[in-house]
């Protein structure tokens, strides 16, 4: 026997013919199956005493088989069955043969029918103001009536207007139609064919009143509840199946919620249920499990399958519904800022702990209610820090958003120089797209730079005294045992390491060395004088002591802290959500005169620093001698004055951080005088009439897109309105417009009042959103998709809003999302 022939290989030749007979055998298979039409007896359905003549087939399944078709995870939770899912697909795909004209749609098949029904009668209703193809009669003797949406509505007896949803309209023809006759009734009349005869309305109601379209109106409820279908009790069955799963689905959803409101992790070292290293997400499902008999039983039938196995519950569609659930979110602040119409952007960037710079935008609008809203949108990578990159950043989020650039009236960032430049600045940038977007420096990080201003650049006295401060918590805070030596049971209030960025911890620190400047001291002497300490300790203790012991220290503890503690509570209002412009300049001008004032205070600071140090103590200058300045022959210094002791320090120190504080105040103030004078008609409407209408026309030619020339008419009743009114704030005002409902009697004051709002005043929210972003990405979660942690950031910053919003239709959209099938 050859072993070569029998181990030899099919030519191609041979495995395309053994194909070609494969293919020829099945083809003849499907040629003899009977089509599942014969299968069914054709009859009319009696039941609950009238006949559905929607279909024509029998609800009776065949007796040779009681198979159910198999159900997949798609079909459960769109709740429809397989066919339903290609009738969808094709809709979407615009490749339906069904028109949205009843005229065009000739004789009805039962999957034409089955078509119609799944698009709905919404679809063919075809709803205008006018309907110009309606037109019946002479046009050239004026005799014509067409279509209104009147005769769309019932009066019944007691005056109520209900819909006729069941009316639909041809916009060829002009012609309408009932919809549940037209694809039901086998009957032949002129709602069928068409009806136009506009004169003779009541046959409308004549034909609603008929027993033949509440026959058909009743099967179109049936066929809609699938009740009247041979699918009827597949549909039931996919009904039930489906609601399992959004049950599932809803709780998935409520874990997601409560970790993403509080900026908490999800995943763990494992995805394993029962393991302690499961993470938040599936800890959370299995604490509920022992509370929810539902939930329970789902981990045990399908938790810990594995692939192939949907449960729901997996990471993979966790991370989907975050992105849901963000894109949803962010959806709704985008219609919050649609209806509001006037917004302003709010811009700042930090890099975060993978080191890639991210850009957060803040909205300011106005909401409906007349409340002032800054609402989080995200963070975006940036790879370039100019202001034409940044411009485009900024361009990009407000048209993805669907907003209109044009109606951006407000920019607020810090002041550096890619950001406030005049010329090639972020703002300068976009000024060029929309002149009316007016920027706004920061005024919470403008006072923060006035007093950075005044410490390192107005003396040297000033920069000393915070340099010893931060040395001061230095060496408290090198160890818990010098900490507890210094700062003892009885002292309350402790120091702060001082911050550029965050002068309310010098603030906390001045306050904490002026309550305890005396016990401070003596600790410091104790620790100096205690032999079991190091050398190095008592020398730096001792050091800290006799810095102490300067009248100097004293005086400087004192005016430092009465200054500082009136910019913190300024710094903290400023920074408020609700907080205006015109309140912000208020504050800052007012803050201004208090500095002022503080310079004939010297005597008062001198006398309470003598007071805290426990003895008299004479100015470091009284205890030197005077160097005296070399001169040449031609020089007299008869009249040269030398100042020593107290006037000397308050000459060359004192007066110097004074005066620094207030040329640093008045060039912050200035830089908000334009934009403030310009709306400050709206709120100084004392004064006369005809300077009253210069200002207003000055405001309204600066908005001609927003406001007419009858605004000082409107501000001059406006102002007789609100005379009686104790708080005239802008916010009020525009409360007051609202609650009267004076919208359309004073129309410019109330969108000059909206303008004025939807200025920002700080960028404070966003640096609010990097305090999240730091807690969301952490050292522990480096390697997190951008995506996922814009979508967590929002949900995290905007929690009162996700509170507020029902997810409920995620689960149907997830759905669809959805391509893959798993049969159970």
């Amino acid at each position: 026997m050859d072993l070569s022939s029998i181990n030899k290989k099919p030519s191609g030749h041979a495995k395309r013919k053994k194909k070609k007979e494969k293919d020829e055998k099945e083809a003849t298979a499907i040629k003899n199956v009977m089509p599942i039409n014969s299968f069914f007896k054709k009859a009319r359905i009696e039941e609950e005493g009238f006949e559905l003549a929607s279909s024509n087939v029998s609800l009776e399944a065949p007796s040779t088989s009681d198979a159910q078709p198999e159900l997949t995870v798609a079909t459960i939770l769109t709740g429809e069955n397989e066919a339903a899912s290609m009738n969808e697909e094709q809709a979407e795909q615009g490749n339906s043969s069904i028109s949205e004209d009843p005229a065009l749609w000739g004789s009805l098949t039962e999957s034409t029918r089955k078509e119609i029904l799944f698009k709905g009668i919404s679809a063919f209703q075809n709803r205008a103001a006018k309907y110009p193809a309606s037109r019946r009669g002479n046009d050239a003797e004026g005799k014509t009536c067409s279509l209104t949406n009147d005769a769309l509505t019932r009066r019944i007896y007691n005056g109520e207007a209900i819909p006729r949803e069941w009316i639909i309209y041809s916009p060829s023809t002009g012609d309408i139609f009932c919809f549940p006759c037209k694809v039901f009734s086998q009957c032949n009349n002129a709602f069928i064919a068409g009806f136009s005869d506009w004169k003779h309305p009541e046959l409308i109601t004549e034909h609603e009143m008929s027993g033949e379209h509440r026959r058909c109106m009743l099967s179109l409820a049936h066929r809609s509840k699938h009740l009247g279908t041979v699918d009827a009790s597949l549909g039931r069955q996919i009904e039930a199946e489906g609601q399992y799963w959004k049950d599932v689905l809803r709780r998935v959803v409520a874990v997601i919620k409560f970790l993403s409101e509080r900026g908490l992790p999800f995943r763990g070292d494992d995805e394993l249920l029962g393991s302690p290293h499961n993470g938040n997400y599936l800890g959370i499902l299995e604490l509920l499990a022992q509370f929810d008999p539902f939930l329970k039983e789902h981990l045990q039938k399908y938790g810990q399958k594995g692939r192939g196995k949907p449960s729901y519950l997996s990471s993979t569609i966790c991370e989907e519904f975050i992105n849901l659930m963000g894109e949803k979110t962010k959806q709704a602040i985008a219609t919050e800022l649609q209806q509001a119409k006037y917004f302003s952007v709010i811009v700042d960037s930090t890099p975060d702990m993978s080191h890639v710079d991210q850009l957060t935008f803040v909205f300011r609008f106005v909401s409906e209610t007349g409340k002032v809203v800054e609402r989080f949108i995200g963070f975006e990578p940036i790879h370039s820090h100019t202001g034409s990159s940044l411009a485009e950043c900024v361009i990009k989020m407000v048209s993805d958003l669907g907003l209109d650039l044009s109606n951006c009236r407000g920019q607020a960032y810090d002041n550096a120089s890619n950001m406030s430049g005049k010329y090639n600045g972020l703002q300068a940038q976009l000024k060029k797209n929309n002149p009316l977007m007016h920027y706004i420096p920061c005024a919470a990080h403008s006072l923060n730079l006035v007093g950075v201003n005044s410490v390192e650049n107005s003396c040297r006295g000033a920069s000393q005294f915070f340099d010893f401060l931060q040395s001061l918590y230095a060496f408290c805070s090198a160890s818990t045992h010098r900490w507890n030596k210094v700062f003892t049971a009885d002292i309350s209030l402790t120091l702060k390491s001082l911050s550029c960025t965050r002068w309310s911890c010098r603030g906390d620190s001045t306050r904490a060395l002026s309550e305890n400047y005396a016990k401070i001291a003596s600790s410091l002497q104790m620790v100096a004088s205690d032999d079991e300490e190091r050398r190095d300790t008592r020398r730096e203790a001792a050091a800290l002591c006799n810095k102490l012991e300067k009248l100097e220290t004293a005086l400087m503890t004192m005016f430092w802290d009465t200054v500082l503690q009136r910019f913190k509570l300024t710094s903290n209002s400023l920074q408020k959500r609700e907080m205006d412009l015109m309140t912000a300049v208020r504050l800052l001008e007012s803050l201004h005169t208090y500095v002022a004032l503080l310079r004939g205070q010297f005597g008062d600071f001198e006398t309470s620093a003598r007071a805290i140090t426990g003895v008299t103590q004479a100015y470091q200058s009284e205890t030197h001698r005077v160097s005296k300045r070399k001169t040449f022959d031609d020089e007299t210094v008869d009249n040269e004055v030398v100042l020593t002791g107290s006037k000397k320090f308050q000459v060359e120190t004192f007066n110097v951080i004074i005066d620094s504080l207030l040329s640093g105040l008045k060039k912050r103030l200035d830089a908000y005088k334009d934009i403030n004078d310009r709306f400050g008609v709206l709120f100084d409407m004392d004064c006369a009439d005809t300077d009253l209408f210069k200002r207003a026309n000055a405001l309204s030619s600066s908005y001609p897109s927003d406001l007419d020339n009858s605004l000082s008419d409107e501000l001059i009743q406006f102002r007789s309105f609100v005379s009686t009114e104790q708080d005239k704030t802008p916010a009020n005002l525009l409360q007051i417009v609202q609650r009267n409902g004076l919208q359309t009697t004073f129309p410019n004051v109330f969108v000059a009042l909206r303008l004025f709002l939807t200025l920002p005043v700080s960028n404070c929210e966003g640096e609010r959103s990097f305090s999240q972003l730091k807690r969301i990405k952490n050292e522990l979660r480096t390697t997190m998709g951008q995506k996922r942690l814009s979508a967590l950031s929002l949900m995290a910053i905007e929690s009162e809003l996700v509170r507020e919003l029902d997810f409920e239709d995620l689960i149907c959209n997830f759905a669809k999302k959805k391509t893959r099938k798993k049969n159970f």
